[in-house]
């Protein structure tokens, strides 16, 4: 069952962005959650989606100033993964992901959940700022991600890349998908799974 709840996250830089606030107050019920145990998921999908764009994004962030968008590319391709494992591993009952229908990574391809969520989402307007998924022992919480001006380096238009991204995004991601974005559109998901109590 689909649950769709408001919220507001800061801003953070780089190609990993925050969601736009937005004033979609769909709310339902999900009879196999108490309240309680609604609270917690929400609160722990928050927090921990919250602690990955921050270390993510800060990573992207310094690579951008420091070395421009080859070196952001390098830290996407080799840090990326194991920031999203440690930001997951920081709380008890969590693993995290990023996922999306146009991945650059093959590693961060959708699931059936998560390409049914993605597409739900796409189409939903104004986009719900989270959605919650309850399966069995595990509840989902996806937070949206949209592209933001800085995500533009990487995954905007291939032709106003450098001949340095370009061959190193070829080089690194071969079967790249994650270009042709535009300003606000949606890019994709983080991923808490989160243990029922």
């Amino acid at each position: 069952m689909k649950y769709k709840l408001p919220l507001v996250l800061g801003v953070i830089g780089a190609c990993l962005v925050s969601c736009e606030r937005n004033d979609s107050k769909t709310q339902a019920a999900a009879p196999e959650a108490s309240p309680a145990e609604l609270r917690r998921v929400t609160e722990t999908g928050r927090a921990a989606s919250k602690a990955l764009m921050e270390s993510l994004g800060g990573q992207l962030k310094g690579a951008l100033q420091n070395g421009g968008p080859v070196a952001a590319i390098e830290v996407c391709q080799k840090a990326a993964m194991p920031l999203t494992e440690g930001a997951g591993a920081a709380f008890e009952g969590v693993r995290l992901r990023r996922t999306t229908s146009k991945p650059r990574n093959p590693a961060n391809a959708p699931d059936e959940l998560d390409q049914a969520v993605l597409e739900n989402l796409a189409q939903t307007s104004p986009m719900p700022e989270e959605w919650i998924e309850w399966q069995g022992e595990v509840a989902r919480y996806y937070k949206p991600l949209i592209i933001q001006e800085v995500c533009l380096t990487c995954h905007g238009d291939l032709k106003s890349f450098s001949p340095e991204l370009a061959s190193a995004l070829k080089e690194r991601y071969p079967n790249d998908q994650a270009t042709g974005y535009a300003l606000g559109d949606f890019r994709g998901v983080i991923r808490v799974e989160i243990l029922r109590q």
